[in-house]
Protein backbone atom coordinates (compact mmCIF):
# COMPACT_ATOMS: atom_id res chain seq x y z
CA UNK A 1 0.00 0.00 0.00
CA UNK A 2 1.31 3.23 -0.90
CA UNK A 3 1.20 6.75 0.21
CA UNK A 4 -0.36 8.12 -2.88
CA UNK A 5 -3.42 5.85 -2.44
CA UNK A 6 -3.98 7.37 0.63
CA UNK A 7 -3.12 10.39 0.89
CA UNK A 8 -4.96 13.80 0.94
CA UNK A 9 -4.16 15.00 -2.88
CA UNK A 10 -3.80 18.62 -3.87
CA UNK A 11 -3.37 19.93 -0.03
CA UNK A 12 -4.42 23.34 0.59
CA UNK A 13 -1.41 25.75 1.39
CA UNK A 14 -0.74 29.00 2.83
CA UNK A 15 2.67 30.91 2.70
CA UNK A 16 4.50 32.15 5.24
CA UNK A 17 3.84 35.58 5.93
CA UNK A 18 0.36 34.68 6.28
CA UNK A 19 -1.72 36.07 9.88
CA UNK A 20 -1.12 32.96 12.46
CA UNK A 21 -5.00 33.84 13.55
CA UNK A 22 -5.96 33.17 9.45
CA UNK A 23 -4.31 30.02 9.54
CA UNK A 24 -6.38 28.94 12.81
CA UNK A 25 -9.40 29.84 10.96
CA UNK A 26 -8.71 27.71 7.70
CA UNK A 27 -7.99 24.82 9.56
CA UNK A 28 -10.77 25.09 11.64
CA UNK A 29 -13.13 26.16 8.80
CA UNK A 30 -11.87 23.20 6.46
CA UNK A 31 -11.55 20.72 9.33
CA UNK A 32 -7.88 20.25 8.69
CA UNK A 33 -5.62 19.03 11.14
CA UNK A 34 -2.05 20.82 9.27
CA UNK A 35 -1.32 23.15 6.58
CA UNK A 36 2.22 22.98 4.57
CA UNK A 37 4.02 26.37 4.37
CA UNK A 38 4.99 27.03 1.12
CA UNK A 39 7.15 30.33 -0.55
CA UNK A 40 7.78 30.49 -4.30
CA UNK A 41 6.38 26.87 -4.20
CA UNK A 42 9.08 25.32 -2.10
CA UNK A 43 8.28 23.31 1.25
CA UNK A 44 9.38 25.98 4.51
CA UNK A 45 7.36 24.28 7.18
CA UNK A 46 3.66 22.94 8.75
CA UNK A 47 1.38 24.81 10.77
CA UNK A 48 -0.76 22.18 13.20
CA UNK A 49 -3.87 22.58 14.45
CA UNK A 50 -2.86 21.47 18.06
CA UNK A 51 -0.13 24.51 17.11
CA UNK A 52 -2.90 27.07 16.88
CA UNK A 53 -4.71 25.45 19.65
CA UNK A 54 -2.44 25.91 22.35
CA UNK A 55 -1.24 28.62 21.31
CA UNK A 56 -4.34 30.80 20.99
CA UNK A 57 -5.09 28.62 24.93
CA UNK A 58 -2.05 30.70 25.66
CA UNK A 59 -2.80 34.09 24.69
CA UNK A 60 -5.93 33.76 25.86
CA UNK A 61 -5.14 32.83 29.62
CA UNK A 62 -2.58 35.73 29.66
CA UNK A 63 -5.31 37.93 28.79
CA UNK A 64 -3.09 40.39 27.80
CA UNK A 65 -4.92 42.74 25.36
CA UNK A 66 -1.47 44.04 23.84
CA UNK A 67 -0.48 39.83 23.59
CA UNK A 68 -4.06 39.33 21.62
CA UNK A 69 -3.97 42.36 20.06
CA UNK A 70 -0.46 41.34 18.64
CA UNK A 71 -1.81 37.35 17.95
CA UNK A 72 -4.28 38.64 15.62
CA UNK A 73 -3.20 41.03 13.72
CA UNK A 74 0.82 40.95 13.41
CA UNK A 75 1.91 37.45 14.32
CA UNK A 76 2.85 35.37 11.10
CA UNK A 77 2.50 31.64 10.52
CA UNK A 78 7.03 31.88 9.59
CA UNK A 79 7.25 32.92 13.25
CA UNK A 80 5.10 30.02 14.61
CA UNK A 81 5.63 26.89 11.68
CA UNK A 82 7.30 23.77 12.28
CA UNK A 83 10.22 25.02 9.91
CA UNK A 84 11.85 22.30 7.37
CA UNK A 85 9.25 19.61 8.72
CA UNK A 86 9.23 15.84 8.36
CA UNK A 87 7.81 14.77 4.78
CA UNK A 88 7.28 11.34 3.00
CA UNK A 89 7.30 10.78 -0.27
CA UNK A 90 4.57 9.65 -2.91
CA UNK A 91 6.58 6.32 -3.44
CA UNK A 92 6.61 5.62 0.37
CA UNK A 93 4.78 2.58 1.45
CA UNK A 94 2.10 3.18 3.97
CA UNK A 95 4.18 0.99 6.17
CA UNK A 96 7.14 3.16 5.89
CA UNK A 97 5.10 6.06 6.82
CA UNK A 98 3.42 4.46 10.33
CA UNK A 99 7.41 3.48 11.02
CA UNK A 100 8.45 7.03 10.66
CA UNK A 101 5.46 8.31 12.18
CA UNK A 102 6.13 6.56 15.19
CA UNK A 103 10.18 7.20 15.33
CA UNK A 104 9.64 11.10 15.19
CA UNK A 105 6.20 11.12 17.54
CA UNK A 106 4.66 12.99 14.27
CA UNK A 107 0.66 12.50 13.77
CA UNK A 108 1.07 14.21 9.85
CA UNK A 109 3.36 14.38 7.24
CA UNK A 110 3.86 16.34 3.39
CA UNK A 111 3.88 14.46 0.71
CA UNK A 112 6.11 14.80 -1.56
CA UNK A 113 6.85 14.06 -5.48
CA UNK A 114 10.32 15.57 -5.78
CA UNK A 115 11.08 18.82 -4.43
CA UNK A 116 6.99 19.38 -4.96
CA UNK A 117 3.89 18.63 -2.10
CA UNK A 118 1.32 17.13 -3.75
CA UNK A 119 -0.49 15.27 -0.54
CA UNK A 120 -0.55 15.26 2.89
CA UNK A 121 -1.55 12.98 5.23
CA UNK A 122 -2.72 12.68 8.81
CA UNK A 123 -3.72 10.23 11.41
CA UNK A 124 -6.85 10.39 9.87
CA UNK A 125 -5.70 8.53 6.76
CA UNK A 126 -4.08 6.26 9.13
CA UNK A 127 -7.42 5.73 10.59
CA UNK A 128 -8.72 4.60 7.56
CA UNK A 129 -6.35 2.50 6.09
CA UNK A 130 -6.28 0.54 9.74
CA UNK A 131 -10.49 0.14 9.40
CA UNK A 132 -9.58 -1.13 5.75
CA UNK A 133 -7.11 -3.82 6.72
CA UNK A 134 -9.22 -4.88 9.58
CA UNK A 135 -12.40 -5.33 7.51
CA UNK A 136 -11.06 -7.49 5.38
CA UNK A 137 -9.76 -9.71 8.54
CA UNK A 138 -12.39 -12.57 9.80
CA UNK A 139 -13.77 -11.30 13.39
CA UNK A 140 -12.10 -14.57 15.12
CA UNK A 141 -8.78 -13.12 13.50
CA UNK A 142 -9.18 -9.78 15.31
CA UNK A 143 -8.80 -11.45 18.70
CA UNK A 144 -5.22 -12.63 18.38
CA UNK A 145 -4.35 -8.92 17.46
CA UNK A 146 -4.57 -8.09 21.62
Amino acid sequence: MMVRNWMQANPMTIPSDTLVSDAKRLLAEHNLHALPVLDQGRLRGLVTRANMLRMGHFVLRKQDPDEFNFFVNRLRVRDVMVRSPATVSDDDSMEECLRKGRELQVAQFPVMHGDQVVGIITANEIFQLAAHCLSRWPAHDLTKIQ
